[in-house]
């Protein structure tokens, strides 16, 4: 296994050139006097990412155990795309002839035979992947809101379509390649590839909808067999399901390395070798792969979430209500108890099967004795109650407690007239 000191260096090195790149492409651009809205937008992708890859920095050099070797590709891809657009305008700005005061053929300028929209949408799918993978650790090692949370959901699933459209996008591309490259050169070969790409892909796509198939069947297996201790069938079921996902899983991931080999041999190909766009193939490849990893670690994100985090948000309104905000598990827990009532009862925290138990006894034992409080009250009320209504008293009833018997006090006439006997007397 590789020194996690080691691995962070080489990321380090990596994040080091694609944040000098992102910088020298973001100043490059803000000395142009001409800027339309869309290179305003793309300069503040650009100030964003920036600072997404200084947080990155101080990360890896915090936390050289952190998982954040998935990065390695798309950081790289990041920094040599921000180099190769830089080289692209400057050349846009020798072709037009004018300086940088001057120039307005911002819509001419093309990177990947995409314009500066893509470029930017480009650049924000790589920013989203550095947030969703910081996010990630800083879950493993702390708490965070539970609002912050659903944010971090919704980035994911934003995230991921994202990059399954840039996918979408770069097949696209390569289709288109590979079929003039094959008109211009007709070979055997090169028609195997291009079949043999058609067909990867086309299995690559069963792939992911039998695993978008399982992960739709599952909650509702699971909550079948959570109802029914004895459910064995749904049990069964659950276990099989889980090992044709993992097998499709392994079956995606030896298609990709597949399709890598596919995208290999065309740029070796004499025929393509010859061919203009070598280049242009060999960054669509590249491209494609860090799609790809850059998907790869939104799910492995979005699996984190399911399989290591709780959220649970109790809300009870009434008197003596109970909470239980627990896991007997190493699940991270989000969630909140709020309760709006009397005597609320409400319990927090990583504890055992026996500590719940345990707890939970306590609590019902809690409640059994207020209850037995509430019913002897009532009862000594009841016979105060009564015993007034014999003497005659007026109907009082213990509406604000048990009340209590008040002692004799002498009339204020009385005593006037006893006063006066005693004075009249002396006199």
């Amino acid at each position: 296994m590789a020194d996690p000191v080691s691995l962070a260096s080489g990321l380090l090195a990596l994040v080091i050139f694609a944040h000098k790149s992102c910088v020298t492409l973001y100043t490059t651009i803000q000395s142009f006097k001409t800027q339309p809205k869309r290179v305003r937008d793309l300069v503040d992708e650009l100030g964003e990412l920036v600072g997404i890859l200084e947080s990155l920095t101080d990360t890896v050099k915090s936390q050289p155990d952190a998982h954040l070797s998935a990065l390695e590709l798309p950081i790289q891809r990041c920094g040599n795309a921000c180099e190769e657009f830089l080289q692209e305008l400057q050349k846009c700005c020798q072709r037009s002839g004018d300086d940088r005061r001057s120039f307005r053929d911002w819509a001419k300028l093309r990177y990947m035979g995409d314009d500066i929209n893509d470029f930017k949408d480009s650049l924000a799918a790589y920013k989203s992947t550095i947030v969703i993978a910081l996010t990630d650790v800083q879950l493993r090692n702390s708490s965070v809101t539970l609002e912050r949370l659903e944010g971090y959901k919704d980035l994911i699933r934003t995230a991921t379509n994202d990059l399954e459209a840039r996918l979408e996008n770069v097949d696209a591309k390569l289709e288109s390649l590979l079929a003039r490259t094959v008109t211009s050169s007709e070979t055997a070969e090169l028609h195997r590839i291009k079949d043999e790409r058609l067909s990867t892909q086309r299995c690559l796509t069963i792939c992911a909808q039998l695993s978008e198939l399982i992960d739709q069947v599952q909650p509702t297996l699971a909550y079948s067999a959570s109802r029914d201790s004895d459910a064995t069938p749904e049990k069964i079921t659950i276990d099989g399901i889980q090992q044709c996902k993992t097998s499709i899983e392994q079956t995606t991931a030896r298609l990709e390395r597949r399709m890598q080999e596919i995208l290999d041999r065309m740029i070796q190909m004499p025929a393509v070798a010859q061919h203009e766009d070598t280049e242009y193939l060999a960054r669509l490849r590249e491209e494609w792969s860090t799609a790809r990893q850059c998907r790869d670690i939104c799910s492995k994100a979005d699996q984190h979430l399911q399989e290591n985090i709780s959220v649970i948000d109790n809300h009870a309104t009434g008197d003596e209500a109970v909470q239980f905000l627990v896991s007997n598990s190493q699940k991270t827990i989000h969630g909140k108890n709020r309760g709006y009532g009397d005597f609320i009862r409400q319990l927090g925290g990583h504890l055992s099967d026996q500590s719940i138990q345990k707890v939970s006894g306590d609590f019902l034992q809690m409640s059994l004795r207020r209850s037995e409080v509430k019913v002897s009250t009532t009862h000594d009320g009841a016979s105060i109650n009564s015993s007034h209504t014999n003497e005659g008293a007026t109907n009082w009833q213990p509406q604000y407690g048990s009340g209590r018997t008040l002692k004799a006090e002498p009339r204020p006439d009385v005593a006037v007239s006893q006063g006066s006997s005693s004075r009249g007397g002396s006199d």
